[in-house]
């Protein structure tokens, strides 16, 4: 292996005009849900294996419907997954959109630091705390915690959309790490 080869990224940011039909639809469904002209690199690297792009915009669309049951609190659970996670392309993206609706820097910087802090409604901080939970050690849950989350006002609907919120965050952490980590050169 040269020098060359361990600066250069693995994998390759697939051009629009080089995309497969099935990556170009689920391109263009992600660029329209997002309100973006140009999506991040990594729907780019995920284009030359479309079946994680469609998998990825998909989840993406189902389990983070716009408009949502749980508002705000939705992106600052994905803000905090992020951060639990260290995926910085999500922390931004999430941090950005909350900056845009008012949410200032150190309401932000608090909210990592303090979660439970967080300036929330009651039900909105047991949305956040119970879905970072379920992100960060879901094999820790217990039935007292779902029913501690049910007797909170939640619908056993409203816990497995938490879990799915939860999962896809997880899901989109891994996904843009590894592959912000491919397309990394050096």
């Amino acid at each position: 292996m040269t020098a060359e080869d361990v600066a250069m990224p693995f994998f390759e940011l697939v051009p629009d005009e080089q995309m497969t039909p099935e990556a170009k639809q689920y391109i263009e469904l992600a660029r329209k849900r997002l309100r973006v002209d140009r999506l991040g690199a990594h729907y780019h690297a995920m284009a030359a294996y479309p079946p994680l792009l469609m998998a990825f915009v998909q989840a993406f669309a189902e389990l983070l419907p716009i408009p949502n049951r749980f508002g705000t609190s939705q992106f600052i659970v994905s803000m905090l997954i992020a951060h639990a996670k260290g995926c910085a392309p999500c922390f931004n993206a999430s941090r950005d959109f909350l900056l845009k609706i008012g949410i200032d820097d150190d309401a932000l910087d608090g909210m990592c630091s303090r979660p439970t802090e967080l300036p929330l409604s009651d039900r909105e901080r047991h949305f956040v705390e119970f879905t970072l939970r379920v992100a960060r050690d879901p094999s820790g849950l217990k039935p007292v915690d779902f029913q501690e989350m049910e007797r909170s006002g939640f619908s056993k609907d409203e816990i497995l959309e938490m879990i799915g919120v939860a999962g896809f965050w997880s899901m989109a952490t891994t996904v843009t790490s590894a592959i912000g980590a491919g397309l990394s050169e050096g």
